[in-house]
């Protein structure tokens, strides 16, 4: 993975728990405690938050709107 992956990471990731937390607010609050505590990388954080995205059911297009403006593949 690319630093510019890396670094829109950091900054998405606010961003995708805050989606998460009005979907599955236990589950963001768990994220972001492994975040504080530094028990995960951000690579591990960044799956951990869209895979209880996805299994929330929240709107696949817009998970996967964010994950393209990552990856650099989609203007933001």
């Amino acid at each position: 993975m690319f630093e510019k992956d890396l670094a829109r990471m950091y900054a998405y990731l606010p961003v995708v728990l805050s989606q998460l937390a009005k979907v599955n607010p236990d589950a963001a609050l768990e994220i972001i405690q492994d975040w504080g505590d530094g028990r995960k990388d951000i690579r591990k954080l960044w799956e951990a938050t869209i895979n209880a995205l996805k299994d929330a059911g929240t709107d696949s297009d817009r998970v996967s709107d964010l994950e393209l403006c990552v990856r650099g593949l989609k203007d933001e």
